[in-house]
């Protein structure tokens, strides 16, 4: 008898986490990341920028049609301005883009929609 309820039991919590994925499933977000870009600073280093978009599951379809593009000015205090520009493909409801260089710690994010352009700056202390 022991046995049965305990088979019972996990059947029924099976069935829960089963089920409650299901239902989860729709609202994760699914991530895509371009390219790294690599830039150079006005002293010479050599940085890499990451891009990654991100949208809800329904419109992952849309995430190989994302291009990207980035490029670098002195931002007038001895560092690296870097301007990343992401453009969004026609029809997407909505899409987080984040950018970063990991080397120094500097991110940018942003939120946009189709058919539109995200603009991002990093600004890059002098290395």
């Amino acid at each position: 008898m022991r046995a049965r309820s305990v088979v019972v039991g996990t059947m029924a919590a099976a069935t829960l986490v089963v089920g409650g994925a299901g239902t989860a499933s729709a609202n994760i977000a699914w991530c895509s990341a371009d390219p790294p870009a690599q830039t150079v600073t006005g002293d010479g280093a050599n940085l890499t920028v990451n891009t990654y978009v991100t949208v809800f599951r329904p419109e992952v379809h849309y995430l190989n049609d994302f291009k990207s593009e980035a490029s670098t000015a002195p931002d007038g205090h001895g560092g690296t301005l870097i301007t990343v520009r992401v453009y969004l493909p026609a029809g997407l409801n909505s899409a987080r883009v984040t950018s970063t260089v990991n080397r120094f710690g500097v991110s940018a994010s942003a939120t946009g929609a189709g058919g539109s352009v995200v603009t991002l700056y990093l600004d890059v202390p002098k290395s």
